[in-house]
């Protein structure tokens, strides 16, 4: 988000393209802050929780402005350590989880997904909770991969050249596309509004070849003149 923030005010202040990255950034967020309300939707959120969080905006945001400010590759490469700290960490827990034996898979066994995750990732109706935490840990990994490589950019690429990955947004984007026209033609052939909005007539809607030759044969008529 700060990274996102801090490039979009550049791009203003210079009056020139970002290439992508911004998009990048803020989709980075968002999926961030879609998991702390999918797991606020499985767990109750304390007290000590929410100061927590609060208390690690007000510390945080301060030391990583700062950091921006100094070396935008520097911000990049801590956020690259953090997601890989939070690869290790669901991947360990889903490991335990899908051991039989251990206290997880005793207490996360059959427990089905949030409806707020099912919807944000497309899960199935019968997705588990163990399955959202898959596609965290394949988010995370994916966050990490970002990060380093947007800090072992140098400063020249960083800002002057297009988002290596910027080919994603449009294949989400294309995705996007397919799966609403795939819905609005499912929903008219359920509800038979194409049969509905056909015209039906007895008349052709084009001469046939044969009427057109025929047509080019007949003599003009006189004028009246």
């Amino acid at each position: 988000m700060l990274g996102g923030m801090f490039r979009h005010f550049r791009s203003l202040r210079q009056l020139e393209r970002d290439h992508g990255f911004i998009f990048t950034l803020l989709e980075e967020a968002e999926n961030e802050r879609m998991h702390l309300i999918v797991c606020m939707s499985f767990f109750e959120a304390g007290p000590a929780t929410r100061a927590a969080v609060q208390l690690a905006q007000v510390a945080l945001t301060p030391f990583l402005c700062g950091l921006y400010l100094v070396r935008p590759q520097l911000l990049h490469r801590f956020v690259g350590y953090l997601e890989e700290t939070a690869v290790h960490t669901y991947t360990n827990i889903v490991t335990t989880a899908l051991t039989p034996g251990t206290r997880l898979h005793t207490a996360w066994e059959g427990v089905p997904a949030p409806e707020v995750a099912r919807e944000y990732w497309r899960m199935p109706e019968d997705a588990s909770w163990v399955d959202c935490l898959k596609r965290m840990l394949a988010d995370e990994s994916h966050h990490r991969d970002v990060n380093h490589a947007l800090a072992s950019m140098p400063a020249a690429r960083l800002f002057g050249s297009d988002n290596p990955f910027v080919h994603e947004h449009q294949a989400d984007y294309e995705a996007g596309v397919r799966r609403h026209t795939e819905r609005l033609l499912r929903r008219a052939l359920a509800d038979n509004s194409i049969d509905q909005n056909k015209t039906r007539t007895n008349e052709p809607l084009a001469p046939s070849g044969i009427d057109q030759n025929k047509r080019a044969e007949e003599p003009l008529a006189p004028s009246a003149g």
